[in-house]
């Protein structure tokens, strides 16, 4: 018994190759990522009560990123010095992810 939704699956496969445009299928999540790392980074301040990090001071931290498609937060979050490893059911999303990081 699975609780993956094979249409889905089959849905992001053929759009895989799309993650990392800017003006494609995904444009509104890139539009949003500013927002949601921002609202992460500053869970993580919140929760260990720091209150001066900047990008690349966050190589103490790792992140689990579960569904995380082409890689969009990813990305940025290990840009930003955060071990980030991100799985998802999807491995084409997965090679997607690889190409966006380089």
């Amino acid at each position: 018994m699975t609780t993956l939704e094979q249409n889905e699956l089959i849905k992001f496969r053929k759009s895989s190759q799309e993650w990392s445009d800017i003006n494609g299928e995904f444009k509104t999540l890139h539009k949003i990522n500013p927002i949601r790392i921002d609202y992460i980074l500053t869970k993580i301040k919140e929760h260990f009560n720091i209150s001066n990090l900047s990008k690349g001071t966050y190589n103490n931290f790792t992140i689990l990123d579960i569904g995380c498609g082409g890689g969009i937060a990813s990305v940025t979050l290990a840009k930003h010095g955060i071990n980030v490893t991100g799985i998802d059911a999807n491995s084409t999303n997965i090679e997607a992810a690889a190409k966006y990081a380089n």
